[in-house]
């Protein structure tokens, strides 16, 4: 067994651990710190926090070698071992480690060190001298209130941690299950019975998708409030979530706002988790190792499918409207069309792309690459429309089949295996769609999807700065509007270009990242947008600095292309069935 003590140091940020575990012959005496973090693709180094490490065996100091960034090397004597090091905390995100005055919280891939040959062994931890009051929350099982038990590193590494002296807790049950969600953070008052309302329908919406029974017995959600923060990140019976303040529904919240609209999708994704990626999983996923990356090409059916299902999950449970849900998926295929990289790279490379492309981005990535995540969901949707379309099945009935296969083999999908057993199941010819949708760089047949459903899609000449879309009655007539083909910030003595888009008016004015534009026309850049809007044609002469040299340009205000999407109803009934599996 190996035994953790954990004792914070909250104003330093730093956590001292004491690792003490029994060595005998037959096995390699080498420990490892995790590079990356499950449900993370790229690699994080998380032993460069590491502030100091030593070792003793039976009470008296020995040498430890590090062999490599994140390996140590100790002697092969049999005895009992005390590895002593501290890791610095003050990563506010959900994938790695925090800890301060006010909470701490721990994702265990970055905290915890192992031994790549006893990874199947039972660990122990405990915190002591933790700071008055904190209570800790997670769903690892308890010993005490500050003692926990994992059967072996894998399921160590599957529960983060959440401390703190004021944290709020929430409880419902769905579907007879306990559900707890632990709120840490500064957040103004909010309807508590509607957020709990909304995320047990939300609960339960999804254990009715898929066969019992459920992946776990208790789920806690661990979100965290802070300012203008957004993610998560899925656990076997848990989830770390960060969110706005200002995301939590205000008293007398009628329909849900964006903010919340976009927090209950986060809630929606990350438990949809707990059945695709955490139980439906890649084989290579089956065991993950967590010293280095693990390529595959099947993110797209495992974030993909479950971006696809998010929001649908809002709409099916009731805690949006079909009108919002629409709005929300016009805005979605609008930011795919109007990413050009969607041309360069397929959602297959997407996925296998995902730890030096996709989580390393730069100011050319829109011109580049594809998300897995949005295009995957847009996949998703036309998978499902063309399975119901042309069978009695849909890919509600892939899900659940899947899942059952899952409980019956405990086996991963091997590359293309997915592909092979939607075929099986749904018994339709489904290869040259996988074949379009996931290997070709040709677009998805949206409106032809779309239309099966009763829902027209168009595409408008609209710039950016106009919005994503939308739903509505009758498509407005708009003629192709004028589009500078650059994201910026406007600062206070000019404006910074951030992103170039291909064939775009920045790019043939030859602009590129980083240039600050001073004058338009010979005037100061105060107002880049309103300088600049007007007909498409136009033609603006810029003086700009780029490494502290002054040039000028003319740049031609080109045409936004057709890529802006909207949505409209034409067959209730038909959407209906879709939407409500009526």
């Amino acid at each position: 067994m190996f035994q953790y003590t954990i004792m914070p140091e909250a104003h330093r940020h730093l956590w001292h651990i004491t690792l003490s575990y029994e060595h005998t012959s037959g096995s390699l005496n080498i420990l490892k710190l995790a590079n990356w973090v499950a449900g993370s693709y790229m690699i994080r180094d998380f032993s460069r926090h590491i502030v100091n490490i030593s070792a003793s065996l039976n009470n008296q100091a020995i040498e430890i070698t590090q062999l490599n960034k994140n390996t140590w090397q100790l002697p092969e004597t049999n005895g009992a071992y005390q590895i002593h090091y501290t890791v610095y905390a003050n990563d506010l995100s959900v994938r790695a480690s925090l800890l301060d005055s006010e909470r701490g919280f721990i994702d265990g891939a970055c905290l915890f060190l192992y031994q790549p040959n006893r990874k199947h062994e039972m660990c122990h931890v405990q915190f002591f001298r933790l700071p008055e009051h904190w209570q800790i929350h997670t769903t690892l099982p308890r010993l005490s209130e500050t003692s926990f038990q994992a059967q072996n590193y894998a399921e160590l590494t599957d529960h983060p941690f959440e401390m703190g002296a004021n944290l709020e807790v929430l409880e419902f049950n769905a579907h007879g299950i306990p559900h707890q969600i632990v709120l840490s953070g500064y957040y103004p008052d909010f309807d508590r019975d509607r957020f709990i309302s909304d995320c047990q329908k939300i609960c339960e919406h999804e254990l009715q998708m898929f066969p019992s029974p459920a992946p776990f017995k208790n789920y806690l959600f661990l979100l965290h409030l802070g300012n203008k923060i957004y993610g998560g990140l899925e656990h076997i019976s848990s989830t770390a979530l960060h969110a706005d303040r200002y995301a939590l529904p205000p008293h007398g919240l009628q329909a849900a706002n964006a903010a919340y609209t976009e927090l209950l999708g986060l809630i929606a994704h990350e438990y949809f988790h707990a059945w695709n990626v955490k139980s439906i999983k890649p084989q290579q996923f089956q065991d993950y190792d967590l010293d280095k990356e693990i390529f595959t090409e099947q993110l797209w059916a495992y974030e993909g499918i479950t971006s696809y299902y998010d929001d649908l999950t809002l709409v099916r449970s009731g805690v949006i409207s079909v009108e919002n849900y629409l709005n929300l998926l016009a805005n979605n295929i609008t930011r795919v069309h109007r990413n050009e990289g969607r041309k360069q790279q397929t959602l297959a490379q997407s996925s296998f792309a995902a730890w030096h492309k996709y989580y390393k981005q730069d100011e050319n990535s829109p011109n580049a690459i594809t998300s897995y995540y949005q295009q995957g969901a847009l996949f998703a949707l036309c998978l499902d429309l063309v399975i119901r379309a042309n069978s009695t099945h849909s890919l509600d009935y892939i899900m659940q089949t899947l899942y059952q296969y899952a409980i019956n083999t405990g086996k991963g999908t091997s590359e293309g295996e997915w592909q092979k057993l939607a075929i099986q199941i749904t018994e339709l010819n489904l290869q040259d769609f996988f074949q379009l949708g996931l290997h070709s760089t040709q677009d998805l047949p949206l409106d032809a999807c779309l239309e099966t459903v009763g829902v027209e899609l168009r595409w408008l000449p609209e710039n950016r700065s106009a919005g994503n879309g939308g739903l509505v009655r009758e498509f407005p007539n708009i003629a192709p509007q004028a589009e500078l083909g650059c994201r910026y910030q406007q600062q206070a003595d000019g404006a910074v270009i951030s992103h170039v888009f291909s064939n775009g008016s920045a790019e043939l004015a030859t602009l590129k990242p980083q240039d600050k534009i001073i004058a338009v026309n010979g005037f100061a850049c105060t107002d880049f947008a309103a300088q600049t809007q007007t007909a498409v044609g136009d033609v603006h002469t810029l003086h700009f600095f780029r490494h502290g040299v002054l040039l000028q340009t003319d740049l031609t205000v080109q045409p936004a292309a057709a890529n802006t999407a909207y949505l409209c109803v034409r067959d209730e009934n038909l959407l209906s069935k879709w939407l409500f599996n009526q």
